[in-house]
């Protein structure tokens, strides 16, 4: 069984910081209320898996509420959203943003893996093969909160939090409040059209939420269409003070083209165009989970969670790869999978008087996988354009299956007023196996993973008063990321000019991705006595250090271990509200990742966006009208590992007027104001030739929205 290693000797000076000259208090005792939802004053649960203070947090936190959740109608769902918070740069690979994939702490998957965990309330969203996550996946009306917790997690939630972990509440009806119906009908550019439907309340003395949603676009570029939509609810089956116990269903469908990437020659004749390897490219993809959650006090300082989760996805995807600029290879691979999850967690407090928690908890889970791959097309552009357009003969099949289970703990500890420790671990044990069938070849193969995934850290009260709180925090930590079933047993064979002609990416030899990190920051929150302006900021700075990195080799066409990368960065958020009526924030990421070992030590990895930006501002205008702008700036993203090409600095601008009319609110939102024309991102010719491919992005756009809530049948 393979060993992640232990946790490295820190600089961590955890006891020389811990002042003791105040007396303890209750940790978790929520502000008064106030006329601003303050964020840094909230509680979160993804940080410590029970509820915390977010500005108490030993790591970089952050949540999404109320109006920052209302961009989850755009395009991108939850990554539109996730635009308001440091930390995350969303590079949209199909131009008009239902396609995003993220970069965070360095970290980017480039649409084949994901380093970011999403989960759904406590539940992993992340598709079982690959790890990665459609963002439009939760309509926007059942969700309730959005935490986000920056930074590796493994030491909490395991394997692919390496990242970070975003998790998604969603709504709980309230059976002794009116029934909410909220509307929503929308139609903006390329023949886009989108209509939503969330509903909320009590039936029969229990609590109960309906949402559904359908989306249709014809896309920036041709062959870009798409269409998803889906249906999703939750009713409690008990509802005491004591006890709480929900079952909730999801049902996702969606169908979409790809138009690939394009040459830049192409790019200059026409940015819409799909490229002539893609015609035949497209996804159709089935989602079927069920849910039940479980929360009893089990003491007066004690209380018992639960969550037990299955899902059902069946896949269909006709995808490309393009191997030279004359030459392509193109498969259809039918997938179904099916996956159990389970978590179990005792949280206690009060051991030592009011002043320490311990949270203790155990997960599981259980997927497979049933794959197989056909031939489709091959060869060049007449050859595609000469293709019939149909699956030929079965190339390869096979049977998966990934089974975890996990430990862990968390133990924090108010040694003084102003001071909080913590610690924690988590033990993890990951077990793989694969069976090709016929027509493929070969014996059934297993492969095992073991990690121990440590934590510590301490926030320190550094000033309290009236008009100013502050918070410093650090902590040290180990985290892993464990190869997919993809990229240990994919079976796709591509074609290549040498013996035998045909070769297979995966490689069941591969160990986990391991890194050791350091992060220190702060949260300081300004609440003038005299005034309704009030200002938050949220500042992180982090160092890790990654081993064993998974890469693909172009001299061996397979995943291997051979890349050791170093992550710093700065990750900085500050807010501004004036009282109820307008708001702003401004965001900066750095993300200096770079290369340890080979010829390119000392480079910035390729396609990460070093320098990232957003912003946005938000008020009351004249005559009820409500006005919003955002931005976003990309700046300094190398092509080729060498850093001797880089992808052209964008920076986009988009508004949004507002009205209360008839019953509802009409908005108009421009996206891309100034009609930017930039290219998301790209990647040098795999072969080695001076051609150069891009993602181009959508010009300006525009959306016309209606929105409308009815409580207790009436406006």
């Amino acid at each position: 069984m393979k060993k992640v290693g232990s946790l490295r000797t820190s600089a961590l000076l955890v006891g020389a910081l811990v002042l003791g000259s105040f007396s303890p208090v209750d940790a978790l005792q929520a502000p008064p209320t106030d006329t601003v939802v303050h964020e840094l004053a909230s509680l979160v649960v993804t940080a410590n898996r029970a509820p915390s203070l977010l500005e108490s947090s030993t790591a970089s936190v952050s949540v999404l509420r109320g109006a920052e959740l209302e961009r989850l109608s755009e395009a991108g769902g939850l990554a539109s959203a996730l635009h308001s918070v440091p930390g995350f740069a969303f590079l949209p690979f199909d131009g008009s943003g239902y396609d995003p994939k993220a970069t965070v702490r360095g970290f980017y998957g480039g649409g084949e893996v994901e380093y970011v965990l999403v989960l759904l309330d406590g539940q992993p969203l992340n598709d079982l093969e690959t790890g990665l996550i459609d963002w439009n996946r939760v309509p926007r009306e059942n969700v309730e909160s959005v935490e986000i917790l920056r930074g590796g997690a493994s030491s909490l939630y395991g394997d692919a939090a390496l990242g970070g972990v975003i998790n998604i509440i969603t709504r709980t009806g309230d059976v002794a409040a009116p029934t909410d119906v909220t509307a929503t009908l929308a139609a903006s550019s390329y023949a886009s059209f989108d209509g939503s439907l969330g509903v909320s309340g009590g039936v029969t003395g229990r609590p109960f939420t309906v949402a559904t949603d359908v989306r249709t676009t014809g896309g920036f570029r041709r062959h870009a269409g798409r269409t998803l939509g889906g249906v999703s609810g939750s009713i409690g089956l008990v509802q005491t003070d004591s006890r709480v116990i929900t079952v909730s269903t999801q049902h996702r469908w969606r169908s979409l083209d790809d138009p690939g990437p394009l040459a830049q020659d192409r790019i200059d004749f026409s940015r819409t165009q799909v490229s002539p390897f893609f015609l035949f490219d497209h996804l159709d993809e089935r989602n079927h989970r069920l849910a039940l959650n479980a929360r009893i006090d089990v003491g007066r300082q004690a209380l018992f969670s639960a969550v037990l989760a299955g899902e059902l996805r069946g896949v269909e995807r006709v995808r490309t790869l393009p191997l030279t600029p004359d030459f392509a290879d193109t498969k259809e691979r039918q997938l179904d999978t099916r996956r159990l999850t389970a978590s179990a967690q005792l949280t206690t407090s009060s051991l030592l008087g009011d002043r320490d928690r311990l949270v203790v908890g155990v997960d599981a889970s259980v997927g497979s996988l049933d794959a197989q791959y056909f031939a489709f097309a091959s060869g060049g552009a007449d050859d595609y354009a000469a293709a019939v357009g149909r699956r030929g003969d079965l190339d390869a099949a096979g049977g998966g299956r990934r089974a975890a289970a996990a430990g862990f703990f968390q133990y924090e500890f108010l040694s003084t007023r102003r001071a909080r420790l913590s610690v924690g671990g988590r033990a993890d044990v990951i077990l793989d196996a694969f069976e090709p069938r016929t027509p493929s070849q070969g014996g059934r193969t297993t492969t095992d993973h073991a990690a121990f995934s440590p934590k510590a850290g301490l926030n320190v009260t550094y000033t309290e008063s009236d008009r100013h709180t502050g918070h410093w925090y650090v902590n040290v930590a180990r985290s892993f990321k464990a190869p997919t079933l993809d990229q240990l047993y994919d079976q796709r064979s591509t074609p290549v000019p040498f013996p035998p002609f045909s070769i297979t990416t995966a490689n069941d030899g591969l160990d986990p991705q391991t890194g050791t990190s350091f992060e220190t920051g702060i949260y300081h929150r300004v609440t003038p006595s005299r005034s309704d302006l009030s200002g938050e900021l949220s500042l992180s700075v982090y160092d890790m250090d990654m081993k064993d990195e998974i890469d693909f080799d172009l001299q061996t066409f397979r995943f291997v271990n051979i890349t050791e990368s170093r992550h710093r960065g700065v990750e900085a958020g500050l807010k501004f509200h004036k009282g109820a009526r307008a708001s702003a924030y401004l965001n900066y990421t750095l993300q200096d990742v770079t290369s340890r070992v080979g010829d390119f030590e000392g480079k910035q990895l390729k396609a990460v966006p070093k320098h990232h930006w957003t912003g946005g501002l938000s008020g009351g205008l004249i005559g009820g009208l409500e006005g919003a702008a955002f931005f976003t700036s990309t700046r300094t993203m190398y092509l080729n590992d060498a850093n001797s090409e880089r992808i052209p600095d964008y920076t986009t601008v988009d508004v949004r007027l507002s009205h209360q009319v008839a019953g509802g609110t009409l908005s108009f939102e421009v996206a891309n104001v100034f009609d930017e024309e930039y290219q998301a991102t790209g990647f040098p010719d795999p072969a080695g030739s001076d051609v150069r491919f891009f993602y181009p992005a959508a010009g300006r756009t525009s959306r016309l929205v209606f929105t409308t809530t009815l409580r207790g049948g009436s406006k």
